[in-house]
């Protein structure tokens, strides 16, 4: 450790960060997903003595829970306990008061249980490169329009119902990043969704998408699906997957991955996993 020193890390180390997320295959961090992770978090990493970022961790805190992301550490420096020392300075960092998520891929899983994390559930990811819309069944009485800001007090509302939290600075962040952004009403006029979805250069991440039902859900996903040619990520809740697997195999996408949804300071998930059906990302929860 003596060659290694921990640190906040900045917008000024974004060129460092997108090749640490190359080196161990996570393509969807580009300059600009990780502007949006820097903005909406605190971020903690160590470096070299010459200043070359070679781990990071983000915290993202809301108002019921705070989520832990974007953990990275270089392939050639593990083992050397800089996971669990990032991850301690954040959950300091964090409101003691709240719970604190992540999702734990395999290698980390272990380090998180030793800090006192627990699984209370599991991510599901789906991908897809070449989708079939058709293959959705839609709800023929909802509404779709381009979302605004002028829905954000709703897209608040309903993104609080689903997750148990409120946060409007990064939903109005993540809206600016979109490239689609759907609102769903139904026939009174009341909304009953919404859904962005984010361009990466790895996939086009459907997220959050929060419906009041099944049928919404898959109407915003083939509304997205076919104004998109590229390759399409999604990921859900067990739960949710559940309720969804057999409709997203016949629209083309495949199960690719289950992760350790993990909590500490708390037992049970706040978010409703009926109406959360597709997280902004794995970092923002």
């Amino acid at each position: 450790m003596a060659n290694v020193m921990q640190r906040i890390l900045t917008l000024d180390d974004i060129p460092d960060l997108i090749a640490l997320s190359k080196e161990v295959d996570w393509p969807d961090y580009d300059a600009e997903e990780l502007t949006s992770l820097l903005t909406n978090g605190s971020f903690t990493g160590f470096t070299t003595n010459d200043g070359h970022v070679i781990s990071c961790a983000g915290l993202f805190q809301y108002d019921h829970f705070a989520s832990i992301g974007a953990v990275i550490v270089s392939e050639t420096q593990r083992g050397l306990g800089l996971a669990r020392k990032m991850i301690d300075t954040l959950l300091r960092q964090s409101d003691q008061n709240v719970p604190v998520v992540l999702t734990a891929t395999v290698q980390g899983q272990p380090v998180y249980e030793k800090l006192g994390f627990h699984t209370a559930g599991y991510i599901h990811t789906y991908k897809a490169q070449k989708t079939i819309p058709s293959a959705l069944r839609l709800h023929q009485k909802v509404q779709l329009s381009p979302a605004d800001e002028s829905h954000l007090p709703s897209i608040e509302a309903l993104d609080e119902k689903a997750t148990g939290t409120n946060r409007p600075t990064f939903l109005k962040s993540r809206m600016e990043r979109a490239t689609y952004r759907l609102i769903a009403k139904n026939e009174s006029d009341e909304p009953i969704g919404f859904a962005f979805g984010v361009e990466t250069p790895a996939n086009l991440m459907i997220g959050p998408l929060v419906a009041n039902e099944e049928q919404v859900a898959l109407t915003m996903i083939q509304s997205m699906i076919l104004s998109y040619s590229g390759a399409i990520r999604l990921d859900m809740q067990e739960e949710t997957a559940e309720r969804l697997h057999v409709s997203l195999l016949e629209a083309g996408f495949h199960k690719s991955n289950q992760s350790h949804f993990m909590m500490i300071r708390g037992k049970d998930k706040l978010n409703d996993p009926a109406l959360l059906y597709f997280l902004a990302s794995q970092a923002f929860s």
